[in-house]
């Protein structure tokens, strides 16, 4: 699928927006992760629903890594090939995690971790007041060491 660098806006859908900020106070203090899917229409990244996946990281690291479970990956794209999503457009766009200790802006270990360019990588802080949940989207733009993330505008469908 043809992932455009002139990306700026993400569009998220409120339940997906709700069940990443639940995905990430459940599994406080260790980083959770999963997948954005969607469609990309007008230079945009509609995403309509995510999946939440495993961490696979060691356990040691949890708090401060994310993997995604390989078996969720595989077993996500299947569903989207299967059920003719991919013929509709419809595809995965990217990947959630969250930074417990931290802030919403791509670690080094997220920039060294950004094989795939053109990719969403959306980021969720630790809770804040009332439980809010803050997320920051990003568009990958280079891989390995030369890797960088551009900031995309986040609107939430009602």
């Amino acid at each position: 699928m043809h992932r455009p660098r002139k990306l700026l806006e993400l569009t998220l859908a409120r339940r997906a927006r709700l069940l990443i900020a639940a995905d990430a106070r459940a599994r406080f203090p260790e980083e959770c992760c999963g997948l954005l899917i969607g469609v990309l229409r007008a230079g945009k990244a509609h995403v309509t629903r995510v999946v939440p996946a495993a961490n696979v990281a060691p356990p040691a690291r949890r708090r401060r890594h994310f993997e995604i479970d390989p078996g969720a990956l595989f077993a996500v794209r299947r569903t989207l090939r299967e059920s003719g999503a991919t013929r509709h457009r419809e595809a995965i766009l990217g990947y959630f995690h969250s930074h417990p200790g931290g802030n919403a802006l791509p670690s080094g270990a997220d920039l060294a971790g950004a094989h795939e360019v053109g990719l969403v990588t959306l980021i969720a802080a630790p809770p804040r007041k009332a439980g809010v949940v803050p997320l920051r989207a990003w568009l990958r733009l280079g891989g390995g060491p030369s890797s960088r993330f551009r900031p995309l505008k986040i609107t939430t469908d009602l």
